[in-house]
């Protein structure tokens, strides 16, 4: 096993034991220690945490814990996030413009299609993006300038 398998693993391991606490705790939310933990994730880690979580959830670890401790991730980020951004962690988007080099190897008509989470949201003008986890667990960095709110039929 490499040093990176391993690492994999640990990273599975911690966040279904963050995940399984949170879910026997009755409250959503993370304890105080485990969101200032948390809090201030660089994009590198959001990658990281998001990436390992989506891919438990996408392969049919005990999916509900899990999603449960990625909202409470992303109520935190949010809460981080610039008042003025356009887009904040958990706002569901669509790409809208030309595709991103990160996502050249997809298919272009999915990418229209799929509603995105967003996960991070940089300083620079640029988010990180995931597809909903039933049809992949990739996250992209895109520019905030290609995406846009989804708007579910009848939202204003």
């Amino acid at each position: 096993m490499t040093d990176e398998e391993t690492t994999e693993l640990v990273i599975d391991r911690l966040l279904l034991a963050l995940a399984a606490q949170l879910d026997t705790s009755g409250n959503p939310a993370l304890a105080a220690g485990a969101a200032e933990a948390l809090a201030d994730l660089s994009r590198s880690q959001a990658h990281v945490i998001f990436g390992q979580a989506g891919h438990l959830v996408h392969y049919g670890a005990d999916n509900e814990p899990l999603k449960t401790l990625m909202h409470a991730i992303t109520a935190i980020q949010r809460d981080e996030a610039p008042a003025d951004a356009a887009v904040k962690p958990g706002d569901e988007v669509r790409l809208v413009s030309e595709v991103s080099e990160s996502l050249a190897d997809y298919d272009e008509t999915w990418l229209r299609e799929t509603t995105f989470v967003v996960r991070y949201v940089g300083r620079t003008g640029m988010v990180d993006v995931q597809p909903d986890l039933a049809e992949d667990y990739l996250i992209a960095t895109v520019p905030a300038a290609c995406v846009e709110p989804f708007r579910r039929d009848g939202t204003p």
